[in-house]
């Protein structure tokens, strides 16, 4: 069974303006899967249907075997303690540490007033940093994440979802405010992750060269639809005209 099937998804913020029109998607579990298109043809709109924070208009959304929009609020808590969440802006609590940040990840798994008091076993504790090396932070777990580099951020952020042991990792433009450089390391790190745990990956991207080097697949948006589904070795400048131009 797919990881992910997304059935005549539509979906409008209001009345006959669509950020999504009729998506059909399919997603196997391990695929890294980048979303290509310009800001606004629906990339960000498609991941908050996965996760349940947004409920489509219309058509159906599956994820892990679960009927997500037709889920109650507690039955999605649940599902979202498998998927990962990787943002643009980070997301992170820039008081707390590293390890604080990463523990976040297990707050699904602990007792509701534990997570209160943010109270987590001891095994919690050790994957968390185990998280971190994984990383490359090693050294940073009591680090105050205000401290740290854009690079480092996203890092934590990763580290984070993986101490959630996610089978699905989404990214909402992971790599938007990085440069270069350290953009490639954050993809290389994804990459690696999904090799090395058969997590499923699906990005949402600007960035034409990042998404043909280090994903296996793309999917373009334009104004909402699917303009183009494929291996990226398909992803021609023709593709690329069509999805942007």
């Amino acid at each position: 069974m797919p990881v992910i099937r997304l059935s005549r998804l539509s979906h409008a913020y209001r009345p006959g303006v669509f950020a999504l029109r009729d998506v059909e998607l399919t997603v196997e579990q391990g695929e890294r899967v980048a979303l290509l298109g310009e800001s606004g043809a629906g990339k960000s709109t498609l991941l908050r249907c996965l996760n349940g924070l947004v409920t489509p208009t219309t058509g159906t959304v599956t994820v892990l075997g679960q009927p997500v929009n037709l889920l109650g609020e507690d039955e999605r808590r649940l599902l979202r303690r498998r998927i990962g969440m990787v943002f643009q802006e980070f997301n992170l609590i820039e008081r707390m540490t590293v390890l604080q940040n990463v523990l976040v990840g297990r707050l699904g798994y602990v007792s509701a007033w534990k997570s209160c008091l943010r109270l987590f076993p001891s095994a919690d504790v050790q994957l968390a940093q185990s998280c971190i090396e994984q990383v490359g932070l090693n050294g940073y777990a009591h680090t105050k994440v205000r401290n740290l580099s854009g690079g480092q951020k996203q890092r934590v952020g990763i580290a984070r979802a993986l101490a959630q042991q996610a089978e699905i990792i989404l990214g909402d433009e992971p790599i938007a405010n990085l440069d270069i450089r350290t953009s490639q390391e954050i993809m290389r790190l994804l990459r690696d992750i999904n090799r090395r745990t058969g997590a499923t990956i699906v990005l949402s991207l600007h960035d034409v060269d990042a998404a043909r080097h280090f994903c296996t697949r793309i999917v373009g948006l334009r104004a909402g639809e699917v303009v183009f589904d494929g291996a990226v070795e398909r992803c021609d400048e023709k593709v690329i005209q069509r999805i942007f131009y």
